[in-house]
Parts: C-alpha cells; structure tokens; sequence
C-alpha cells in the first residue's frame, strides 16, 4: 500500500495525468445517465398571484373593528381552513387533479400532496404571495384562482363571523347586567321606601324639623308659663273678691249705707285687681330678668305704690252720722260690681285652666315627634352604610351597563361596517399567472450536479487505486522505501531494440542495472 502523506503537488500532477481516464470516464457515464433521467421528468409549473390587505375604508378613529389579530395569525387560521381535507378534495375532484396518483394511492395521501404545493408567503404587512405548482400551464392557473378566491372568501366569512359573535355576546351580557340592575334598583327602591324618613339625603331635613320642634316646644313652654301666671294672678284676684265680699256681708248696714265708704269699698277692687296684675307681671320678669333689672325694680316699685294706697283706704272708718237718701242704691250697685268681676275673673280662670292643659297637650305632641325626628337622626349613620352597601352595587353595576351599551354600539356599527364590506379586506393585486416556462426540473442544474458526481466518483475511485498501487515512481519514494541515498538515476527508457546492446537480453533492464551497479537484492520493482 503506497504512502501518500508525503507527496508533493507535482506527484498529484503526476497522479491525476496516470488516473485521467478513471476520472474522465465514469464522470462521463454518471453525466449521461443523469441526463436521460433528466429528460423524463415532467415539468412543473408555478402559477402565482398577489394578495392585497386593504386597511378599512373608514377611520378607526370612528369605527373600531372588532376583528383583532395581525394578519398572519388571520392567515395561519384561513389556512387551517381552506386547506383541510374537505376543501382540497373538492378542488381536486372538480380540476381532475392526480388523476393518475388517485389510480393507486389513497386520498389522504394525495390531499397531503396537494398542501406541499400549495405555498403562502406573506410579503410584508400589507401582501401576501400565493402559489401552486402542477404539471399543466392551464390547471395551475385555475387552481390558484380557485384558491385565492376562497382565501378572500373566507376572509370576509371569518370577519363577519367574528364581528356577530362579539355583537351576540356583548348583547347577551347587556341583558343579563339589565336584569341585575333592575333588581338593584329594586332593592334600593324597597329600601328607600322602608326607611322613609331615615335616609342620609333627609338628614339634613330632619334636622331642620328638629329646631323647628324645639322652638316650637320652647314656645309652648313660655306660653304656659304665661297663662300660668295669669292663672295665678285670677285665683288671687278670687280669693280677694271672696274676702271682699264676706266683709261686705258681715258689715253693718249703716256703715254700707254711707256713700264715701261705697266709693272706698269700689276703689279697693280696682287697687286690688290692679296689684294682683303687677305681681303677676313682677312673677313673670323674675323668670326672665334678674332681681336688679330697670323694668323689674319699676314692677317692684309699683307694686309698693298699691300695697300703700290699699292700706291707707283700709285705716279710713266711715262716719255713722253722714247718711244720704242713694246710699243703699249705692251700696247694692257696689255688691253688684263685685259679683260681676269676681264671675268674670272666675270665668277666665277656667278659660286658662283650659289654655294651660292644652299647651301641656301641645308640648306632649311636640316632644314626640322630637324623640321621632331624634331617632330619625340617630339612625342614619346605620342606614346610610346599610345604603351605600346596595347603593355601591347599584353604582358599579350601572357604570359597567353603560360600559357594556357603549361597546355594543361599536360592535354594531363595526358588524354593520363588515357586512357592507367597508373593512379590512383582501384584494387580488395581480391576477394568477399562465407560467409561460416550466420552474422544474432544473435540468441544466441537474446535469451538472450529475456530472460533478460522476466527476467526484472517479476521483474517488483512482484514489483507491493510487493507495493501492505499490509502486515505486520518483527518486523520494525510493529513498523513503529503502532508508538509503540514491546514487544514480536512470531516465525512462520506454522500449530498447539493439541487438548487440546488454539491454536487449532477456533478463529484465532492472535486474542488469542492480547487477552492474551493485545494488541489494532487496529492493522489487514492479514487472
């Protein structure tokens, strides 16, 4: 086995000018080969057509779709679709395609078959680039048609399917929140009505009613008092008419008989009604004022004034000698005058007793509907939280109404917008081809990847044969063979004819040269 690591790029020179034909020959049957196959291959053609996305013909700003999704994962699902099994074995069945393949091989197989040749390229954003290749001009022109068609078909399907899907949606949410917020409001109606009179929004009313109430009660109060005092005042001005009216019974005729005494008598039921007024007056100023105030002292000083007068007409006797003719007359209108006030003052008496039980009544009702109006007050920090508590669910269920209302609205109007077409949509840009040149086979492409096979094989088969080879062809190998120097060397001597020449015997050239130069026996050389 010959040892090639050290050879020079002449001895690969050398090499590939002794291996030529190992080369050139199966590289030439590999080529020609390759090229007859090539010729039987039929050729497939590509039919292309272009796919615009156009953007929606009204402004988002006005209408929002409610078709989401970037246009890739909206042709990856259209994908799904058109290329599923039922889709595909219709286009095959109505174009007549692998008419032969059906003959032996199952459907699914062919329908397989039919995906790999259908190709989706999305351009940019805004394209795409649809294609299908088959062995007919005509048929792969149909068949990308066809193909587009549905695409752009299923499109508007998938989008409108999807605008009603929401619309459907956000309407079943719409009602079942009216419902809630009918029964919330329900709820919140119930409670106001129950609690009447206790809700936060009336407090500061019932606050209101409650000063009122206490002024109210504060003036019954003073009124009362007053015809308390008035009260007393009347039984004071009885009680001196029935002292008046004994000492009149108990008095001596010719006493009663003298007229100055009859005007005396007369003049001291005036004094005395007069003074039972002012301390009735004194009484009510002592309530309000204290003991030093200007229109008390005056009361005071008044009151002192009568008690005086009053006095002193009680210390005036009558004189038994002055009689007159009118003095019995005179006295019988005196007795007359005092049964007439004291039934006047009595009758008033009465009239107050009924006065003072009636604002007594008056400040009874007063007061309960205070303690009402009190307990109104009280409970509404209790009511007030039990309402925000309804109040808040109504609150944020009605604001989510009107969320869901506003949201339907644009799902509407986009469903609307869909069905008119007025959205995103798909439009063929250029037309599906009629390929006018096959795009496979490659066949120039094939023939010489035939022959640079053919060409690497023979290569490959000389190199075994070079390792193979044992021989000894240049002055290194021999050296490397032998371990030894070479002292002489002979050029190539391809045929030797001389008859008289050493070289023409039998005995081969290299044996007579090792003989004559005294070489070992050891080194052989190929025959």
């Amino acid at each position: 086995m010959r040892n090639i690591q050290n050879l020079q790029f002449d001895d690969y020179i050398e090499i590939l000018k002794r291996r030529f034909v190992w080369i050139l020959v199966p590289g030439v049957l590999v080529w020609l080969g390759t090229f007859l196959f090539v010729r039987t291959l039929p050729n497939v053609y590509v039919s292309e057509t272009v796919i615009l996305v156009e953007p929606p013909k009204v402004p988002t700003e006005y209408v929002r779709s409610t078709a989401v999704g970037t246009v890739q994962s909206r042709l990856s699902t259209i994908s799904q679709q058109i290329l599923s099994r039922t889709r595909l074995e219709k286009i095959i069945i109505d174009h007549n395609l692998y008419a032969e393949r059906r003959k032996a091989v199952p459907m699914e197989e062919i329908v397989e078959g039919m995906r790999k040749d259908i190709l989706l390229l999305v351009n940019k954003a805004d394209a795409f680039t649809l294609s299908y290749r088959a062995y007919d001009q005509l048929v792969a022109q149909k068949v990308t048609s066809q193909i587009a068609s549905l695409y752009i078909e299923e499109n508007l399907r998938a989008r409108s399917e999807e605008t009603e899907g929401v619309t459907q949606f956000l309407d079943s949410q719409l009602k079942e929140t009216e419902a809630k917020l009918k029964d919330l409001e329900t709820r919140l109606s119930d409670f106001k009505s129950h609690n009447l009179g206790f809700l936060p929004e009336q407090q500061p009313a019932n606050l209101s009613t409650l000063s009122r109430l206490q002024l109210q009660l504060q003036t019954a109060i003073e009124s009362v008092n007053r015809l308390e005092d008035k009260k007393l005042y009347l039984q004071r001005m009885n009680s001196e008419f029935a002292t008046l009216t004994k000492f009149r019974v108990t008095s001596p005729p010719a006493q009663s008989a003298s007229g100055g005494e009859s005007t005396g008598v007369g003049l001291s039921v005036s004094r005395y009604a007069e003074l039972e007024r002012k301390r009735a007056e004194r009484d009510m100023l002592n309530r309000r004022y204290t003991a030093q105030h200007p229109d008390v002292r005056k009361v005071e000083v008044e009151i002192a004034n009568l008690e005086k007068r009053l006095a002193e007409s009680k210390v005036i006797a009558p004189t038994p000698q002055s009689t007159s003719p009118t003095a019995p007359e005179s006295a019988a209108d005196d007795d007359s005058d005092i049964v007439l006030a004291r039934a006047e003052a009595q009758s008033q008496l009465d009239i107050h007793e009924r006065q003072i039980q009636q604002g007594r009544q008056e400040q009874q009702r007063i007061q309960k509907e205070m303690l009402l109006y009190q307990s109104r007050v009280d409970s509404v920090p209790r009511v007030e939280q039990m309402q925000k508590e309804i109040g808040r669910d109504y609150e944020t269920t009605r604001l989510f109404h009107q969320g869901l209302l506003a949201k339907k609205n644009d799902a509407t109007m986009a469903m609307s917008l869909e069905q008119r077409q007025k959205g995103e949509q798909f439009r063929i840009l250029d037309p599906a081809s009629l390929p006018e040149k096959p795009s496979e086979p490659n066949r120039m492409r094939l023939n010489l990847m035939g022959l640079s096979v053919g060409l690497v094989f023979g290569a490959a088969l000389s190199f075994i044969l070079e390792v193979k080879d044992s021989s000894v062809r240049s002055e290194s190998e021999l050296s490397l063979l032998t371990k030894l120097p070479v002292l002489i060397s002979v050029p190539l001597i391809a045929e030797l004819t001389r008859p008289d020449s050493w070289l023409t015997s039998s005995e081969p050239l290299f044996k007579k040269l090792q003989k004559r130069l005294g070489l070992s026996n050891s080194i052989s050389v190929p025959d």
